[in-house]
């Protein structure tokens, strides 16, 4: 299986964002040429609904599996200094208690632990918005707060005689 170092990924992302500013500079440079003849178009808007639970999902597999896993043993997991919780057992290690609100602080960040933002775990606030090309920090919140939501929708109990293990500070 193919492994993905912190330091791919920074290549990655670097690579993709000089990519999509010569992109940029491109269509740029394309408007300023001379106009075409105007037409009003009365075309409305689509705004695509997307299904928090389905692109929080979907978030959880590009960036969170790699290291977390179905239950804490993702493919990169042996080779991290902190061996990362079972996302699946947040509320467990809180007697059923789902903390939505510092789960989400933990992702962007701003509630670090060991483990994030300290070469293992990024810091995904800044992540989000440089790889998914977000705009906003609205966008930022409502991706995260999409994953927020897909690791709600996957707590289970604690197998017996585990009770949940302790509770880590990241989850």
């Amino acid at each position: 299986m193919k492994r993905i170092t912190t330091l791919n990924k920074i290549a990655y992302t670097a690579c993709l964002a000089f990519l999509l500013t010569g992109i940029a500079q491109l269509i740029t440079s394309c408007n300023n040429a001379a106009p075409a003849e105007e037409t009003v178009s009365e075309e409305v808007p689509v705004h695509k609904e997307v299904d928090p639970l389905a692109r929080g999902k979907e978030l959880y597999m590009s960036y969170c599996q790699i290291c977390h896993g179905e239950h804490g043993d993702g493919a990169m997991a042996e080779l991290l200094k902190i061996q990362p919780p079972d996302l699946t057992l947040i509320a467990a290690r809180r007697e059923g208690a789902f903390p939505a609100e510092q789960i989400r602080k933990i992702i962007d960040g701003t509630d670090p632990v060991e483990g994030h933002g300290s070469g293992d775990m990024p810091i995904w606030g800044v992540t989000f918005k440089v790889s998914e090309n977000l705009g906003s920090d609205e966008e930022v919140k409502k991706e995260i707060g999409n994953i927020v939501i897909y690791l709600q929708s996957i707590q289970r109990e604690a197998p017996a005689g585990e009770e949940g293990g302790e509770a880590p500070a990241e989850g």
